[in-house]
């Protein structure tokens, strides 16, 4: 036990040290404004949410009732998790309305009535006082159990601690709560002080819990263990009974942190700034859930020390200490719950009494007219009133604590205070989001709750106390048992708690919208309604109409200075005056937008009701007509300054420019968009400018295009006058392009809109551009190719497609599949479409009836078209003549049912003559045979396939060939305009090539037909080969080409690695206009990469992934000339055989800078199985080393062999020509000597290949001739017979620049290997050689 004296020595101090806190935080407040940890201050100060409740009274909840005690933080910790929001908005609002109070906020959001600031302020008071009483009964419980009963302090006339208590805590409420009249200053002392008391019952608690679960017992394993022993803590979990009303309790709570009065005035009237809320809400739950860990290992510890009910629950935190004989831990936790307690009390009596002194006394003051209308000093009344609430607000509590407190626990009177304010909920939310809510919703709701709540939960609570009969609880009044407190309409729940909260709110919540639903609002509650739940900031549009009464500013000031200091009124009309950007003169008239200032500023000491009648009551004493002071509070005018802010504000977030005009042809209104477009000079620009000097000066500055002026202004101004609406586009001079519209008003006047519209424009003309370069490919594609948008609408197709399907094109652009084509043909195609639209790419087969007859096959390809974003735009439809695979396959069908057929057949004859044995075996052998001539027939088949890509591709590529070999020719006999246009046609003929190569390697890669033929080589076998190829042709544009040659053996396909990197290299050889060009190789763990880097004009990085797709590239002019554009489907071929051959492609690029492509392939540990033989680099050239060659060509097109010989014949070649090998042999025969070199094409007549005709001359030639292979075959089983054969290979159609490198490389290593052997034998010949 301790001495009285000493326990109240050490409250004394405590206060004191309170007192210091706040002193120096005031003080330090005032010389260095706002402190540095304003953050951690708040956030602690939200723990005044943590009573003497939390601190005694969880711990007896958790002891009688288990988990149920968790309610009182779950609740607070949902609301920071889910609706802080709610808080942040209404901290939002509460700044821009000076609000002071929960009262002052709810009678400011309906209309700033005061009546219902009264009512609100008198809910707010009764729902407070349990709680403040429930603090005094904790602090004068926990003095009686630390104290003796014969102690000398509990005799008569000092054993009364709760009356100590509450006059201790009135004092210090006074001297830091009421110090300054504006209630919105922040009392940053107070502040300070009641965080340290959250700290200090932090610590207090902590210190506690860890004690008793490590000093008194083994740990939380034990304790829990005990706990659930008493409590059964498992089966409730099991059951989910956390006790009686949990879930109500939940509510409550969480409804507390919005609407207890303490809460909203620390929360909301006390933040400074917003970064403060944002970084409480992670923060005050770490506080809960700190302070609430060692709540139900207390309880156990104190249910096990204590198990036979002698000591109270709620005291169970004092007494465990006790018991162990810790005195100092005794003593610092008495702190702890007396902190508790007095920090509630403190702040809640604060936040209470300027609820009621500026809703409710200061209101009667001016009924009683106690303020006159002289300008004095009210200040010192308003301070007066307020300390005067704050004693009778303590006295108040301290009566409830003698009534009724003795006789319920402690978190039984917390619930009922927290039940009391939960009715500000209903108007409290739907005043931030719902519009509809007005005020008599508002009474009526508050009127039926508050009502519901007194019955149901108050007279439960006064019968308890004895201050009521208890048959009116049990039997209801008067023996009515639906009128019963704890069955009010016949509603029963499990407990009383959950039965009077759910009724109460529920009723309050149905009466606020029913009512707000069924009755109108004032015009000043729309505005207020805007204001809270949109948030409008309007921008302060000062207005300068003037009242026609006398109030002048300096009576303003006066009138602020009897409730404020002058220091304050000084800075605030500063800050006016600032804002406005207007001067204010003292003896100038006060305009509209002054006077409602002076209102929002007394708003925030008086609240806004109370504001609103000083106001009125100033303006009428100083002799204003009737008229001014209706003009003054008509809420009409009200409404029409605030849609007149809340217009200027609309129009001044629109992109585009806009002007009105009203019906005499004047300027009223516009924003900065119109002013930034036109750049007027200051002084044209005004409200009611006439329009037609604002058109006048525009059609000068050439904005109405050519013309004369005067037209353009007439033009104008007789279509405002018609009303007629109108719109142009105008081409201005610096390039942009400006959409405007006019739209005459109902009133009369007109609505200008002005839009930038450039860019627009210059998409459309280059989609238009786009489009025409696409056609122009496409139509030179022997495939059919459409493409429908994502509402399966034609909006491209190619002439094939428009030959084959019989349509007009330019008529069935934009028009729907469904009505462009036949019905029949549409139902087919519409589910393959569906299927396309929702992003499958899908193949399936038609039949066509071909336009010279018969039937042809078609393969469909709908391929989806994605947006960057993944959105589906439409669909490509490629249709590829499949005809003759078809015919295979039928005449494969056909051969299957014959033989069929067959073996039905012979099986009946088989039966019928019964023969023996060994005829049926030979009838079976027969079958099998037939069978495996079938299996050869679909072989066959199978490979007709394959040679038909190849005659495909020799078919086409043939006259293709020829055609270049002509142009070659020309080229070289032709001189200016003529030069230039055989160049483009030989570009042209080269694009037509790459189109036609590249689409059957589409289609073989596509169709699987072209496998890799992996095998391992060295690098160089390719590297070289393409330096030797790219040397010349870097050589002619200027480029310096480097290769840096590498010995590592890779295993890939040859072909197609050659493949990829010629193309990258071509590429970086055509777009390069100077600078280099680097071929290398960089070694990666166990791969290498094959790169390629050039210093060309680079690829943004938009377009680097685009670059691969088919009929892609990038057409600006910089990049390479208009004759040398791309087809857009080497990269796309490349990508493609790097997936086959499952090399990476990477490609980065810097724009201005240059590009690099590269290829990744592995690495092979084996070496080749063969080395090919190294290339002769490229010299440079000094001269034509080809003049005098003897050429000898062999070619079954007789048109092929003319344009040969006349490219050749211009290279200073001798050249020779023949069409079989007969003729090749006759042409030998009367040669004098070998020719230097022989052409042959791969396919001649007959089945005769190239490389039989060079095995045949090979025998008639003295010496070694290098031969070349000329072919259109693509395949590899070409490439690979040609090289096994040492020949080289040159693919059709014949590019000159390739032919004349491999022809000199060829013939420079011929003569290099003979002039090695001649060298190698001269040794010998000079010895037989005399001396000289």
């Amino acid at each position: 036990m301790f001495q009285g004296w000493w326990l109240i020595a050490v409250a004394l101090a405590y206060i004191a040290v309170l007192f210091t806190i706040a002193w120096r935080g005031d003080r330090n407040a005032k010389k260095h404004g706002s402190p540095n940890r304003r953050p951690a201050v708040y956030s602690l100060g939200l723990a005044v949410y943590c009573t003497s409740w939390t601190f005694y009274g969880s711990v007896g909840q958790a002891a009688t009732s288990g988990w149920s005690y968790l309610s009182i933080f779950i609740g607070p910790i949902l609301a920071c998790l889910l609706f802080w929001p709610i808080l942040l908005k209404m901290i939002r609002v509460a700044k821009r309305q000076n609000i002071t109070s929960i009262a002052d906020f709810i009678a400011s959001r309906y209309g700033k009535t005061q009546s219902l600031a009264v009512f609100a302020s008198l809910v707010a008071l009764v729902g407070t006082l349990p709680y403040i009483a429930l603090q005094l009964k904790a602090v004068s419980s926990a003095y009686q159990v630390l104290t003796d009963t014969s102690d000398v302090t509990r005799t008569a006339w000092l054993g009364d601690t709760a009356f100590y208590v509450a006059a201790i805590m009135a004092l210090f409420a006074i001297l830091f709560g009421t110090r300054h009249t504006d209630a919105t200053e922040h009392h940053v002392g107070l502040l300070q002080a009641i965080a340290f008391e959250s700290l200090v019952k932090l610590v207090a608690f902590l210190t506690l819990g860890v004690y008793v679960t490590w000093g008194m017992f083994n740990g939380l394993g034990d304790l829990f263990t005990k706990a659930d022993t008493y409590l059964e803590l498992q089966q409730q979990l099991e059951t989910q009974t956390f006790g009686t009303g949990f879930w109500a309790q939940t509510l409550l709570a969480m409804l507390a942190i919005f609407c207890l009065p303490r809460q909203f005035h620390v929360a909301v009237v006390e933040n400074t700034h917003h970064d403060d809320a944002r970084r409480a809400r992670w923060m005050f739950p770490i506080y809960l859930v700190a302070i609430s860990f060692f709540v139900l290992p207390i309880a156990a510890a104190g249910l096990t020390m204590f198990p036979d009910g002698s000591v109270s629950p709620d005291s169970f935190v004092l007494a465990l200490p006790m018991a162990a004989d810790q005195t100092w831990l005794t003593l610092l936790t008495f702190i702890g719950g007396f902190s508790a307690a007095t920090g509630m009390v403190i702040v809640a009596a604060v936040a209470v009494s300027i609820m009621i002194s500026n809703e409710i006394v200061i209101p009667l003051l001016f009924r009683l007219r106690w303020f006159d209308t002289e300008a004095r000093d009210y200040s010192h009344i308003v301070l007066l009133a307020r300390r005067l609430t704050i004693v009778m607000i303590l006295a108040l509590a301290y009566g409830f604590y003698l009534l009724i407190a003795e006789y319920s626990t402690l978190s039984a009177i917390g619930l009922l205070s927290f039940a009391a304010v939960a009715q500000f909920a209903p108007s409290l939310m739907g005043g931030l989001y719902w519009k509809r809510g007005n005020r008599l919703g508002v009474i009526v709701g508050l009127n039926v709750g508050f009502a519901v709540w007194a019955w149901t939960l108050l007279v439960p609570a006064l019968a308890q106390a004895g201050l009521m009969p208890a048959e009116i609880v049990n039997q209801g009044p008067l023996g009515i048992d639906w009128l019963s407190p704890h069955g009010l309409f016949g509603f029963r729940f499990n407990d009383p708690l959950t039965h009077g909260v759910m009724l109460s709110l529920g009723l309050n919540l149905f009466c606020y919208i029913f009512v707000s639903q069924m009755t109108p609002q004032r015009v000043v509650e729309r505005i207020q309604a805007s204001l809270f739940v949109d948030s409008v900031e309007t921008r302060q549009t000062s207005v300068s109409r003037p009242w026609t009464g006398s109030t002048s500013v300096s009576d303003l000031r006066v009138l602020c200075e009897r409730f404020l200091s002058h220091e304050q009124v000084e800075r605030a009309f500063e800050d006016y005056a600032r804002r406005s950007g207007q001067p204010l003169e003292l003896h100038a008239r006060a305009s509209i937008d002054l006077i409602q200032f002076t209102e929002r500023f007394l708003a925030s000491v008086l609240g806004a009701s109370s504001a609103r009648i000083v106001v009125n009551s100033a303006l009428q004493g100083r002799g204003i007509g009737i008229s001014d002071v209706i003009s003054i509070v008509d809420e009409a005018s009200q409404v029409l300054e605030f849609n007149r802010a809340l217009l200027q504000a609309t129009i001044e977030n629109i992109h585009q420019g806009i002007s009105v005009v009203d019906q005499h042809m004047r300027l009223v209104v516009w924003n900065q968009r119109y002013l930034d477009m036109f750049r007027f000079p200051d002084n044209l620009i005004r409200v009611g400018a006439p329009i037609d000097r604002i058109f006048r000066y525009n059609a000068h500055n050439g904005e109405y295009g050519p013309g004369a002026p005067e037209e353009h202004v007439d033009q104008l101004l007789d279509a405002i006058r018609n009303g007629e609406p109108h719109r142009y586009v105008r081409y201005r001079q610096d390039d942009s392009v400006m959409e405007i519209q006019g739209n005459p008003m109902p009133g009369g006047g007109f609505v200008y809109t002005y839009q930038d519209i450039t860019q627009q424009k210059r998409t459309e003309e280059a989609l238009i551009r786009s489009e025409n370069n696409i056609r122009i490919y496409t139509d030179n594609v022997p495939a059919l190719i459409a493409y429908f948008d994502k509402e399966c609408r034609y909006l491209f197709t190619n002439r094939a497609y428009e030959a084959v399907m019989g349509i007009d094109r330019t008529a069935v652009i934009g028009e729907p599949a469904e009505e462009a084509m036949p019905e029949d043909i549409y139902r087919q195609r519409a589910p393959w479409m569906t299927r396309a639209l929702s992003g499958e790419r899908v193949s399936f087969e038609i039949s066509l009836e071909a336009p010279e007859g018969g039937v042809r096959y078609m393969l469909v390809t709908y391929t989806p078209h994605f947006s960057t974003k993944g959105n589906i735009l439409g669909f490509f439809a490629l249709y590829q003549d499949i005809t003759e695979r078809r015919l295979a396959e039928i005449a494969l069908k056909e051969t299957n049912e014959n033989l069929e057929e067959r073996v039905r057949v012979r099986t009946q004859e088989l039966s019928q003559v019964n023969e023996a044995l060994r005829t049926e075996n030979r009838v079976r052998a027969e079958a099998e045979q037939a069978l495996r001539q079938a299996k050869q027939l679909a072989e066959d088949a199978n490979a007709s396939k394959t040679r038909f890509l190849a005659a495909a591709s020799h078919d086409l590529l043939q006259p293709l060939n020829a055609a270049r070999l002509f142009t070659s020719a020309l080229a070289q006999q032709v001189e200016g305009e003529m030069k230039t246009t055989t160049n483009h046609i030989d570009n042209s003929l080269q694009a037509a090539e790459e189109l036609l190569s590249t689409l059957l390697d589409i289609s073989k890669l596509d169709a699987g037909a072209l496998a890799p033929r992996r095998s391992v080589f060295r690098l160089s076998d390719i590297l070289k080969p393409l330096k030797a190829e790219f040397e010349v042709m870097a050589e002619d544009r200027g480029l310096d080409l480097k290769v840096v040659m590498t010995q590592l053996a890779v295993d890939s396909d040859g072909q197609m690695l050659r493949r990829i990197v010629q193309n990258f290299l071509s590429n970086a050889v055509r777009y390069t206009r100077q600078g280099h060009v680097l071929l290398g190789c960089r070694r990666l763990g166990d791969r290498i990469r094959i790169e390629v880097w050039d210093t060309g004009p680079g690829i943004p990085e938009s377009k680097l992934t685009e670059i691969f797709q088919e009929f892609r590239r990038l057409d600006q002019t910089e990049r390479h000339k208009e004759s040398e554009k791309g087809l857009g489907l080497g990269l796309s071929i490349a990508e493609r055989m790097s997936r086959v051959l499952d090399h990476p492609i990477t490609v980065r690029s810097w724009v201005g800078i240059g590009t690099v492509f590269a290829v990744s392939v592995p690495i092979s540990k084996e070496l080749p199985a063969a080395e090919l033989p190294d290339a002769v680099p490229a010299r440079k050239r000094a001269g034509n080393k080809l003049t005098g060659t003897r050429v000898l060509c062999i070619d079954n097109e007789s048109l092929i062999l003319e344009g040969m010989k006349a490219m050749l014949s211009g290279w200073g070649c001798e050249v020779f020509t023949a069409t079989s090998i007969g003729g090749a042999k006759s042409v030998i025969r009367n040669l004098d000597g070998d020719p230097d070199a022989i052409l042959a094409d791969y396919h001649l007549d007959n089945e005769v290949t190239g490389l039989m005709a060079l095995d045949a001359l090979d025998e008639r030639l003295a010496g070694s001739v290098p031969g070349i292979v000329i072919t259109a075959d693509r395949t590899d089983e070409v490439a690979e017979e040609v090289r096994r054969a040492g020949y080289h290979l040159l693919l059709k159609p014949v590019r000159p620049a390739a032919l004349r490198a491999l022809l000199t490389r060829t013939l420079q290593a011929n003569r290099a290997e003979k002039h090695t052997s001649g060298a190698s034998d001269a040794p010998d010949a000079a010895t037989d050689d005399p001396a000289p």
